[in-house]
């Protein structure tokens, strides 16, 4: 049918159009990321912003990483957003802010200085200076 066909093109442009404003947002990055596959924690103390009024912790899948932040699949819904605890197995806890959500997927800009994150990447990251600039 034409109108398949027209709703085909359409899409396609669609997948063009965010993919190149995905690779313009990528190359403004200070810090790019690195994809990678890590188990995570993160946890909204007592306190420090919490919705609720105990420790709130949902789980997830770290899928890429900098020494600014990271983009994490979360099992669950989180609505915290200032002074979290992110748990790395590979590196530890960092203080994150959350930045922005869609759905299960969260964004986390790190509280702490990159130059730190960055060293303690380079330990579990081999050729990580290749992919950060």
């Amino acid at each position: 049918m034409i109108i398949a066909e027209d709703i085909k093109k359409m899409l396609r442009a669609l997948d063009t159009n965010a993919g190149s404003k995905i690779n313009e947002r990528a190359k403004n990055r200070k810090f790019l990321r690195s994809e990678v596959k890590w188990p995570a924690t993160i946890r909204a103390e007592r306190g420090h912003a919490c919705l609720h009024e105990e420790e709130r912790e949902v789980t997830g899948i770290i899928k890429d990483i900098s020494a600014n932040g990271a983009r994490i699949d979360v099992d669950g819904l989180f609505f915290e957003k200032n002074n979290l605890l992110l748990n790395i197995p590979k590196l530890g806890t960092v203080r994150c802010d959350l930045v922005w959500r869609r759905g299960n997927k969260i964004g986390l800009q790190f509280s702490e200085d990159p130059k730190r994150i960055l060293e303690q990447l380079r330990k579990i990251l081999p050729g990580i200076d290749d992919i950060l600039s």
